[in-house]
């Protein structure tokens, strides 16, 4: 198994023991992202004005050396910081440090983003890759059990078009189809690692948490 899937397994096992917040934060820290250099996690709600507050860190942004970069990193990825227009990760850099942001959002409306921040150091286009997979996978978990993010924004729409990857297109042929991780990576020529961390995000897109509702969405959204 590669270290890519070794960190995605681990992380998915922790959060099956459903951590809270500063626990998953700090998980990534020391453990699943270290290797990227991880320095600090943040996440950050969003409200019906658009207006972004810190409601978890490792290291609270305003006491951090990232505030002023983080804040021109923003204005760079998002024009007149219109948080309201993250639908998908963006990476940003500065002199010291890259910026990863993802967004927390039920498929529907955005509620918040998770920040990341590493130390540059030739980060791969595989690293960034896994950085992200990661991101999204801990969005999706966050917005089921934070309620500072169920709660928080409602009115946030979402207007741009979900795009789904010819991969899952086939992977939610498979939920319509009934099929199991196992036979959908045998009938794909996947590992069942890469059709898990995909069903997750396929369930982050939609805004759901299990494969029957998957299905009968994407059905019902003419996805499939």
């Amino acid at each position: 198994m590669s270290t890519a899937y070794a960190g995605l397994n681990g992380l998915l096992d922790l959060l099956i023991q459903r951590p809270n917040a500063n626990e998953l934060l700090k998980a990534l820290e020391t453990n699943f992202l270290s290797e990227y250099k991880l320095s600090n996690a943040m996440i950050f709600s969003l409200d019906s004005h658009n207006t972004s507050k810190e409601i978890y860190s490792n290291n609270p942004l305003a006491e951090s050396k990232y505030g002023h970069e983080f804040a021109s990193v923003l204005v760079s990825l998002l024009p007149s910081s219109n948080l309201s227009s993250l639908t998908d990760s963006k990476i940003g850099k500065s002199v010291e440090n890259d910026f990863i942001i993802t967004p927390i959002s039920n498929g529907k409306s955005l509620s918040g983003f998770i920040l990341l921040v590493l130390d540059c150091g030739g980060l791969s286009p595989e690293d960034i890759s896994q950085i992200e997979t990661m991101g999204k996978v801990c969005a999706f978990y966050l917005i089921n059990e934070l309620p500072e993010l169920k709660s928080v924004n409602l009115t946030v729409n979402i207007t741009t078009q979900i795009q789904f990857s010819a991969r899952q297109i086939q992977i939610i042929n498979g939920f319509v189809e009934g099929k199991t991780n196992h036979e959908l990576a045998e009938d794909l020529g996947f590992s069942v690692s890469t059709i898990r961390h995909e069903t997750m995000d396929i369930f982050r897109l939609l805004g759901v948490s299990d494969r029957k509702e998957a299905a009968k969405i994407a059905q019902e959204r003419s996805i499939v």
